[in-house]
């Protein structure tokens, strides 16, 4: 009871912006750039906190001590380092992420006034707590609400970011919502380990019905026709390999956690639809190119996936996280076989690049995960891989890659 107390007081005091935001004169428009760093500060804020809840304050620590470790201590001092503010952060900082990418600029341009609000919710907030005499280590809450309510409050009675806002929901398409979902349902996986599997079969089914509303709207009921192509050449191998060998090496799926489709996990199939789809559109309808996109995901997969149980290598010849040579050589072609299937079947399908987001989102999400389980190698060779190209290649017809279509 006192910890929402509390909240509520900082909330309140932070939207007292409302009664002091006219005393204050607009500075003007910062920096576009302002935006971009604000919702990488918020995403790192986020990061920061799930890399908390699964345990690697020690790992920070031991691996950069000249960054991390004064920050740790500072935190120590101040309210601790626990799972109560890796909640804090991995909650909150997507939250400041979307306000900067929204308008990081007019948050720059009144810093004056935010700050005074701010300060107020924080000083509020703290007061409550302390005659609450609730636990100190309510102290980030308290600063990240009462910073939340400022921004907030001042972008919605911001003419320039309602108009923002307006011309994002006027482009916004169901699909690009879905990806979005996609993207937000991994934030419980550090709050909720033992739910990785749900959450994964959930992201995964988010992306493929994505797919399938992006695809609708470029060639109508053929991308249904499309996915369940896609999805059987991906079961079959899958099946095939797993049984035999061949072409991935020798691997089992015994003790792959549910849902799974003829001992294979589901998301095994969808994912060579719909990821190897968003590689096509990215690549702009070049197999070989989508090839290697497929190719540099799987460096990451490889890593999690075992990790989680999803497969495990048995091959003799192990390469990376007990995978074979060929078995990249299988993914990079069995990736360019469905991407030269979609170009043949469906053409205008790499005339727009827009689902290209989904394989973007993937290249961040992707070795930020192998970071929180302490895979370096593979997050750092993925990550490499996976946004060089994710983000040095231009779309059909020499056009730069387009953020929505």
């Amino acid at each position: 009871m006192s910890l929402l107390l509390a909240l509520l007081v900082a909330l309140l005091a932070a939207l007292m912006l409302w009664a002091i935001r006219g005393r204050y004169q607009r500075l003007g428009d910062g920096p576009v750039r302002l935006r971009i760093l604000g919702g990488l500060f918020g995403m790192g804020l986020a990061f920061f906190g799930a890399w908390l809840l699964v345990g690697k304050g020690g790992l920070l620590v031991d691996t950069t001590p000249v960054v991390f470790g004064p920050v740790l201590a500072l935190l120590a001092l101040l309210g601790g380092t626990g799972p109560y503010l890796g909640v804090t952060l991995a909650i909150s900082g997507p939250i400041l992420a979307v306000l900067a990418v929204l308008g990081g600029d007019l948050l720059w341009a009144g810093r004056r006034p935010l700050g005074a609000a701010a300060l107020v919710g924080v000083i509020a907030g703290l007061t409550g707590a302390a005659l609450m005499r609730a636990d100190r280590e309510l102290w980030p809450l308290v600063v990240l609400a009462a910073t939340i309510g400022a921004q907030s409050a001042w972008l919605v009675s911001d003419l320039e970011a309602r108009s923002r806002l307006q011309r994002v929901l006027s482009h916004t398409e169901p699909w690009m919502v879905l990806l979005v979902l996609a993207a937000l349902v991994r934030i419980p996986v550090p709050l909720w380990p033992g739910g990785f599997p749900l959450i994964s079969a959930v992201q995964m089914g988010l992306i493929t019905l994505a797919a399938l509303l992006w695809g609708w709207r470029k060639i109508g009921a053929r991308i249904v026709l499309l996915g369940m192509m896609a999805f059987a050449i991906g079961l079959t191998v899958e099946i095939i390999g797993s049984g035999t060998g061949f072409p991935f090496g020798a691997y089992s799926y015994a003790g792959a956690p549910e849902p799974t489709i003829l001992g294979v996990p589901i998301i095994v199939p969808l994912g060579w639809f719909a990821l190897v789809l968003s590689a096509h559109v990215l690549a702009g309808g070049r197999p070989w190119l989508a090839g290697l996109l497929v190719l540099a995901w799987d460096l990451g997969l490889e890593a999690l996936m075992t990790s989680k149980g999803y497969w495990t290598w048995h091959d003799p010849k192990a390469l990376w996280y007990g995978a074979p040579v060929h078995n990249y050589l299988a993914w990079f072609v069995v990736g360019a076989l469905i991407s030269w299937l979609f170009s043949r079947l469906a053409p205008e399908l790499q005339e727009d690049s827009g689902f290209a987001w989904a394989y973007r989102l993937e290249a961040l999400f992707v070795p930020a995960g192998l970071v929180l389980l302490g895979l370096w190698p593979a997050a750092l060779l993925c990550g490499l891989a996976m946004n060089a190209l994710a983000w040095r290649w231009n779309s059909a017809r020499g056009r730069n890659i387009e953020t929505a279509s």
